[in-house]
């Protein structure tokens, strides 16, 4: 009996060693690894707070050890300090760097410390050149292995010596000159006649000089280098024709020329001679400080490369500023002039999953803020902060086969074609971009957007909740692919600053394909607040009229621009809750082609110029109801719209023209509100007073008595709209 309890204490102990074992087995299992870079770090210390690693790509290397050894057995941090870290080329993470869903890998900032990843160098050996301007030799300048359209004084970017000289106090528009007359009669001309007394000065080199303007009906820009000027008939000759072909110079464009030594002529100008390999610039201080001159050498810092079938995982970045990065722009362009370029993003995320870049700062970027490229999935864009960037803020894309990507007219009612089309594209699904600050795109690529989806097929890619404002190009665009992306939440304002044909939101040739159950389903665009939308253009005649013309009446602003704008074979669309106050065209624009089932309701649309609502003149089954028109333009329309089938419905709309002018609608008989009505549209809508709290000072609640809401009108909260932590700037 004494045996048998000896023998269950012995198991009882036994089990109580077991137990503790499992508990210390699972300790180690969830165990943290942290690592640490510096600036005054080593490659060659362990990594460790006391001795920090010195570059990111050494921590990731660890990482790759730990893993190679079955030695990772928690999450990993790697943790980086204060400073600027300068990188020649990006670090590079592939599918090997992948963390899992229990053991993410994260790569963030020291508490309370701001790391900086700079894509720059520093430019010593400065000499005086004349007066006030210094000289700089750069050997891979010489040798064509360097170029840039970049310099950096005090990590503010400087002008590149132009004519006309930038205007500080009209940035957008001044300094510009004017095409007089297109003199090459070919198909993309390349010579043209500028206007009489434009340029003062003769030029040593016009060869190394670039011309930057918006060809054409001012959709996109380009820059492109000069090969001979002819002073005595006014005449620049380029080396190219304008991209992409079919948009060719007209006379009216807007230009200037930039990179001309003669015209470095004040402070913070710069200039390079790749013939010679000389840098050229006046200090806007007087004089060079060490550190103070940079220049970018890469056009990317960080680069997660993963496959379709390998991608790279669980990856997160937080806490970095990321800047300084050369410019892809004219260079790495793409074919199809809606895309962004095929490369030069800051943080780009190629075949990647269930990664996180949040609360970081990305500015003065020669390309793009964020890229998810390929076969991206359920990876967060977050609280990021993207401003004076050079191209798109945050971009979708897909690098693709060159020249494919282009959804031509002929497919929009070729349901075969766009199948086929559909398999060139990646599936992007389920990626959050939220929440994110962008601002002041496209400084170098003059059509950046503030995020844009491009050439692919999505599958509920949402993007809710940011703040974008002052773009030349849409707020939001979303071009060139299939399948369904969501837009809500997001407080849009003052884009569309250099370009015309435009929208706060822009859709265009993206389709749905009705036999895929992935991609059968149509966008949504809901709860956003899209306000001055301005557009600019600069060729013969306006297409419609400019009430605020610039440079004497050569450029137009406010001009051809929408609050929301489906161009091209909207689909199954549904656009609701949406604030659209101040803009051009429009606050809703879903062109003819082949506009079907799209459903415009619950929103509100203000004080456009020209019309309030952009109805489609072709298409079938689109059906406008319970929305709220205000404005208060004798001259402006209510509705432009035709007859034809297009409109299965309008009704149950407040319509209120503030100062009482009679209602408008364009493309009807005499303009007639009351033929509308005879033509069996609106019948209960009520012309009336919506009733809002206080529409002067934004305030777009409706009173408990309102029209609208008698009308089945539901309420929109606008304190969802626009980040959930910012304030609006």
């Amino acid at each position: 009996m004494k045996q048998t309890r000896i023998v269950s204490r012995l198991v009882v102990i036994w089990l109580m060693f077991v137990l503790l074992a499992c508990e210390l087995s699972a300790a180690v299992e969830s165990t943290q690894t942290d690592f640490y870079v510096a600036n005054n770090g080593n490659d060659n210390h362990p990594g460790t707070r006391k001795e920090p690693f010195k570059t990111l790509a050494r921590a990731r290397d660890a990482i790759r050890t730990l893993k190679k050894n079955a030695q990772l057995t928690g999450p990993v941090t790697v943790m980086v300090r204060g400073g600027t870290y300068r990188l020649q080329e990006p670090v590079v993470f592939t599918a090997e760097d992948s963390g899992t869903n229990e053991r993410p890998i994260r790569y963030t900032a020291y508490p309370g410390e701001e790391p900086v990843f700079s894509g720059a160098r520093e430019i010593t050996g400065w000499k005086l050149y004349q007066g006030k301007i210094v000289q700089s030799f750069l050997q891979e300048v010489k040798d064509g292995s360097w170029s840039f359209r970049q310099l950096f004084s005090a990590g503010e970017r400087q002008i590149r010596a132009r004519y006309p000289n930038f205007d500080p106090q009209d940035p957008r528009y001044g300094g510009w000159a004017f095409i007089e007359q297109v003199t090459d009669e070919s198909k993309n001309p390349r010579v043209f006649r500028y206007e009489n007394q434009t340029f003062p000065r003769s030029w040593a080199k016009p060869q190394q000089a670039e011309v930057v303007m918006f060809p054409w009906y001012g959709w996109v820009n380009d820059i492109t280098a000069i090969t001979k000027m002819d002073r005595s008939r006014n005449i620049i000759h380029l080396a190219r024709g304008v991209k992409p072909d079919f948009m060719s110079l007209l006379a009216g464009n807007r230009f200037y020329v930039s990179n001309v030594l003669e015209e470095l002529d004040q402070p913070g100008e710069w200039c390079l001679d790749q013939q010679t390999g000389t840098l050229y610039f006046w200090p806007p201080n007087g004089s060079v400080k060490s550190g103070q001159v940079t220049v970018p050498v890469t056009d990317q810092l960080l680069l997660f490369s993963g496959t379709a079938t390998d991608p790279v995982e669980y990856i997160q970045l937080s806490g970095f500023t990321f800047t300084q990065t050369l410019s892809p722009w004219p260079e790495q362009r793409h074919p199809n002039f809606h895309a962004p370029t095929y490369q030069g993003a800051a943080v780009t995320l190629e075949n990647a999953e269930h990664c996180h870049i949040g609360g970081n700062v990305f500015r003065k970027l020669g390309g793009d803020g964020v890229r998810l490229q390929d076969a991206c999935a359920f990876n967060t864009i977050a609280g990021n902060t993207i401003a004076d960037v050079g191209g798109q803020g945050i971009s979708f894309a897909t690098t693709g086969e060159p020249g494919r990507e282009y959804l031509c007219g002929p497919s929009w009612k070729d349901s075969e074609k766009l199948r086929q089309q559909s398999k060139w594209f990646p599936r992007v699904t389920g990626n959050l971009v939220s929440n994110n600050h962008v601002h002041h795109t496209g400084q170098i690529e003059g059509h950046g957007a503030g995020i844009m989806v491009w050439g692919l097929n999505s599958v509920e890619n949402v993007i809710s909740r940011n703040l974008v404002h002052h773009t030349p190009h849409a707020g939001i665009t979303v071009q060139d692919g299939f399948g369904r992306v969501i837009i809500e939440y997001n407080k849009i304002h003052d884009v569309c600053l250099e370009l015309a044909d435009n929208g706060g939101i822009f859709f265009n040739r993206w389709f749905v394909i009705e036999q895929d159950d992935d991609l059968k389903k149509g966008n949504i665009v809901r709860y956003n607040l899209v306000r001055d939308v301005v557009g600019c253009g600069a060729y013969g005649k306006p297409r419609t009229p400019v009430e605020n013309p610039k440079a004497g009446g050569k450029i137009w602003t406010p001009y051809f621009t929408w609050g929301i704008y489906f161009d091209n074979s909207p689909i199954n669309a549904s656009v609701y809750g949406n604030i659209c106050v101040g803009n051009t065209l429009g606050g809703i624009f879903f062109s003819g082609m082949a506009a079907k089932d799209v459903v415009v309701e619950n929103n509100i649309f203000a004080e456009s110029t020209v019309q309030q609502m952009d109805l489609p003149r072709g298409g079938k089954g689109n059906r406008i109801r319970r929305n709220i028109v205000y404005y208060s333009s004798p001259r402006a329309a209510l509705l432009k719209t035709s007859k034809g089938e297009s409109i299965a419905e309008c009704d149950f709309n407040v319509y209120f023209q503030t100062a009482g002018a009679k209602l408008k609608v364009t493309g009807i008989e005499n303009d007639s509100f009351l033929k509308w009505r005879e033509m069996g549209f609106d019948i209960h809508s009520k012309v009336a007073d919506p009733m809002f709290m206080d529409f002067e000072n934004g305030d777009y609640r409706l009173k408990a008595d309102s029209p609208a809401l008698a009308l089945g009108f539901k309420p929109i909260d606008t304190s969802r709209i626009g980040p959930s932590d910012r304030k609006e700037e």
